[in-house]
């Protein structure tokens, strides 16, 4: 009783830890906990964050200040403050409380802020390009998954086809119309078989453990795909998918933001040349008490240019120019890149598909053959090692298939990828 009643337990256990997912919900857990998708969310934050701090230059400044001094060789200087004088002795007491607005900086604050909003975007387009990265590996990862678990059910194919001809091979043996070496050649072909279906079992086990990385499952957790394999297609021609790439893709945009953010760099080390406005509001009070009561008010105006500061601002400013330009450059090389990235992913593309269709019709050849083998040895026409040829080269044709087939899905995934195609 006691083993009727685990049996259950271990069942739902099992089943318990058991994960059969499709694309669908392998892209949508993938892109959940990808921990480079995580981590650039972070540093989105953090730029939005410096941006925001960018606000502060607009603002005003007010400032208060206290302190105490103790003179040691004689009392302190006779007050003005407030039309009195007289000594303060030698404890003195002041606070001042001051409230400043910078009115004009020749562009500094607005360069800066501008250059950090195009540093958030910047980030923003990293993210997107983190996620087509993480997208591409996910689809990878499943659809050559989904062909190993495909390669295991043809070998398994195999393996009975194998075994049925060992039984047609002795029954024939017994019946005096075989010799005993055909008996061998069919228990050779046979474990011949098993061998390769441990293989493709394996294969297929190695295959899951790289999708079950990227979707972070527990290790102990039984995972399994399902869909179908097909034969993948896309509509648009290869130069609508450049034209379009080059104006989307995040690494171009990234650029593109960066140029931006390089040019507020620029226009931040030419307002140096600019004088400084500042406004201020002060309040100063000295006396000998902890609390002063002699006060005096200011307000002023103050105009700031460095006639001469040495060659730093003239350097500076052709140094942000020259990262400007080489900016810029970078830009037409990423461009070009993208060019030649799309152009040999669609030649890829295209030759998988040809695979594809050249391994159907091998399939369709090979299958005729094995009929053909297999009824002409029923009758006693063919020898044993053509129909174990024909079944090898159907095998064999099965194999290609489903190989082309994830192949070939793989090389659409890497051209959405390097197109920038979204199907998420």
């Amino acid at each position: 009783m006691k083993i009727i009643l685990i049996i259950p337990i271990f069942i739902i256990l099992f089943i318990s830890n058991l994960h059969s997912i499709t694309l669908d919900e392998a892209i949508k857990r993938g892109l959940e906990v990808s921990f480079p998708i995580k981590q650039q969310k972070e540093a989105v934050k953090s730029s939005e964050y410096q941006y925001n701090s960018t606000l502060d230059p607009y603002l005003p400044k007010a400032n208060i200040q206290g302190g105490y001094t103790r003179y040691l060789y004689g009392g302190a200087a006779s007050s003005r403050s407030s039309g009195t004088s007289g000594a303060l002795g030698n404890d003195v007491y002041n606070a001042t409380g001051s409230l400043s607005y910078r009115l004009y900086d020749g562009g500094l604050r607005s360069a800066r802020r501008q250059g950090s909003e195009s540093v958030v975007e910047r980030e923003k387009e990293k993210l997107e390009y983190v996620k087509i990265d993480i997208l591409f590996n996910i689809k990878t990862a499943f659809f050559t998954a989904l062909g190993k678990k495909n390669v295991v059910d043809k070998r398994k194919e195999a393996y009975e086809t194998s075994r049925k001809i060992l039984e047609l091979t002795k029954a024939r043996y017994e019946a005096g119309v075989a010799k005993k070496s055909d008996v061998l050649q069919s228990e050779v072909r046979l474990t011949s078989s098993k061998i390769e279906l441990f293989d493709a079992e394996k294969d297929f086990e190695k295959a899951l453990e790289d999708l079950n990385s990227i979707l972070l499952f527990k290790p102990d957790d039984k995972l399994d795909v399902e869909g179908n394999l097909a034969s993948p297609s896309i509509k648009e021609n290869l130069d609508t998918l450049v034209e379009r790439a080059l104006k989307t893709r995040p690494d171009v945009n990234y650029q593109l933001k960066e140029i931006e953010r390089l040019d507020n760099v620029y226009k931040e080390k030419k307002s140096e040349w600019y004088p400084k406005l500042d406004a201020e509001l002060k309040q100063s009070r000295i006396d000998k008490t902890i609390i002063p009561n002699n006060r005096q008010d200011t307000f002023g105006l103050t105009l700031s240019y460095p006639i001469f500061d040495g060659v730093g601002r003239y350097y500076n400013m052709k140094a942000a120019a020259s990262d400007l330009s080489a900016a810029r450059f970078k830009l037409e090389e990423i461009k070009r890149t993208v060019r030649l990235e799309i152009a040999k992913a669609y030649k890829d593309y295209e030759l998988s598909i040809e695979n594809v269709k050249l391994y159907q019709e091998f399939l369709r050849e090979a299958n005729t053959n094995f009929e053909q083998a297999l009824g002409e040895y029923k009758i006693g026409r063919g020898d044993i090692l053509a129909l174990l040829q024909a079944e090898k080269d159907l095998t064999k044709a099965k194999e290609n298939l489903v190989t082309s087939l994830y192949q070939a899905n793989n090389a659409l995934a890497h051209l959405k990828k390097v197109a920038y195609i979204i199907d998420y």
